[in-house]
Parts: C-alpha cells; sequence; structure tokens
C-alpha cells in the first residue's frame, strides 16, 4: 500500500516518508537518525525501505540527522546542484556518497516512484519543493518559500496530496519573541509562508482536482494549529467545500504524525 508519513514537521526538524510497495524516499532528514529510526520502527516501515534520500536545502531542520543515516544507508542523496555543493561544503556528505542532482525537467526514479524537483523562494541556492508520484498518484512536499511562483503552483497542480507549509501567523510574528531581523527575514519573499497565502492556494489547488491536503512546517512561536487550519477551512468553505466529503485536512505536528494511507 502507497503511504504519505509526515513524521517529522515544524522549525525544529522535518521528516517525511513517502512509500509504494518496493519501498520509498524519505524528504528530508531534519532530526537525529536514532529518532527517524525508532519512528520508522514504530510505525512498521523497514529503515531499508529508504531508496534514496531527497533533500529540499541545506538548513539545518532539514539535514540534521543526514550524515549519520548515510553512514549506515548507502543510498543516494537526491537534491538540486547548487544543495548538494551545500552539502559537500558543510562535509554532511563526502566522497562516498552517491550524488544525485535533479535540476529543472529533471526527473529520478527509485523502484516503482517518480521523483520531480521544483524550485523554491527561501533563502539559500536551489531550494526545493518535490512532487513524488506513486503509481497513478501524486503527492507533493512544498514548504519553506516565502511567495507562491507560477513554477510552484504549476507543478503542485493535479496533485492528489499536497503538503504545504503554514508557517506563521503574522500578527503573531509581529508580536512574538523574535528579533526584529528575524522576523524580517520569515515575513519575506525568501522567507516562509504565512496562513493566508498557504489557505488560498490550498483552496486554488482544491478548484483542480486536489482533495487532501497537509499542513506543515508550523511555526512553533508564530502559529497553532487552530489558526492554520481555519484559514484553510475558511478558503475551502468559500469554494463550497465540504470537510471530510469533498476533502480531507490534516496539520502535521511537530511529531507522533500518522502514516496517511494514498
Amino acid at each position: 500500500m502507497a503511504k504519505f508519513f509526515p513524521m517529522f514537521s515544524s522549525s525544529s526538524g522535518n521528516a517525511t516518508y513517502i512509500g509504494g510497495a518496493n519501498g520509498g524516499v524519505l524528504v528530508d532528514v531534519g532530526v537525529s537518525f536514532k529518532r527517524i529510526k525508532d519512528c520508522l520502527s514504530a510505525s512498521g516501515i523497514p529503515l531499508e525501505s529508504i531508496k534514496a534520500v531527497l533533500v529540499t536545502h541545506e538548513h539545518n531542520d532539514h539535514i540534521k540527522g543526514l550524515k549519520v543515516l548515510l553512514k549506515n544507508l548507502s543510498v543516494p542523496v537526491v537534491a538540486s546542484s547548487d544543495t548538494v555543493y551545500a552539502l559537500e561544503f558543510l562535509k554532511v556528505i563526502d566522497e562516498n556518497t552517491k550524488r544525485v542532482y535533479i535540476d529543472k525537467e529533471e526527473t529520478f526514479r527509485a523502484e516503482d516512484l517518480v521523483v520531480t524537483r521544483f524550485a523554491t523562494s527561501h533563502d539559500c541556492k536551489g531550494s526545493s519543493g518535490f512532487v513524488v508520484e506513486v503509481g497513478d498518484i501524486k503527492t507533493a512536499v512544498c514548504t519553506d518559500l516565502g511567495i507562491m511562483t507560477d513554477e510552484v503552483k504549476n507543478a503542485l497542480k493535479g496533485s492528489n496530496l499536497v503538503m504545504l507549509e503554514s508557517n506563521h501567523d503574522p500578527v503573531m510574528l509581529r508580536l512574538g519573541p523574535y528579533p526584529a531581523e528575524l522576523k524580517i527575514r520569515i515575513a519575506s519573499d525568501k522567507g516562509h509562508l504565512p496562513n493566508a497565502v498557504c489557505a488560498q492556494t490550498v483552496a486554488e489547488l482544491y478548484a483542480t482536482g486536489t482533495t487532501r491536503f497537509v499542513l506543515g512546517h508550523l511555526s512553533e512561536s508564530n502559529n497553532t494549529p487552530e489558526k492554520a487550519s481555519s484559514a484553510a477551512r475558511a478558503a475551502l468553505m468559500d469554494k463550497g467545500a465540504i470537510e471530510n466529503s469533498d476533502y480531507i485536512l490534516y496539520v502535521a505536528a511537530k511529531e507522533g504524525n500518522r502514516i496517511i494511507p494514498l
């Protein structure tokens, strides 16, 4: 059975497993290898079912456990050229690591999965989102972006399930504890997606056929699951959509998320 598993999702660490009958891929390794291994084991997924690691970008909350994972599992790292170079510079990958450069209009196959990359607007070169197709089921992971570009929208269109960043509530961000410089970064076009933009995108995707949504990468300081989900539900209601009939909405917790069958 195909599955989508948002194992960890927050500003502290991110990792998502997407799998089919013959194995799957891990999108980011933003927590320790032990936590990845324990989470997979508790969910009945063998570590060896990971056939590749897709890396969205080199920030620590997306690569924290990558170096140790690669010492325990000989699988390719799939990322944009710029992200691969950054991982080399940070000494996260070495000469023994198999690299797969996936840039514009390129695809990668892992068992019965097909991976396509799309560019995102974030404050590092080569930041990516990924479309992962399992047979005729299309899924996407799209976090860490300040704006929704046409490239992103086109990549997500036609997905059965999309995990989309709903990072912050602008009022909470403005009044919150972060220093001014960090607030400006988060709210910028190369920062993180606010609830309202996520909600608008969810409604647009619903209008083109997407029926399952996972709100991810919620800020622990500048958002709440209730604010993120309320914004998305309101936007979908404006489209006349009824929850659990026309669409299913999930909010990814920091950890302890359940497997979503595809």
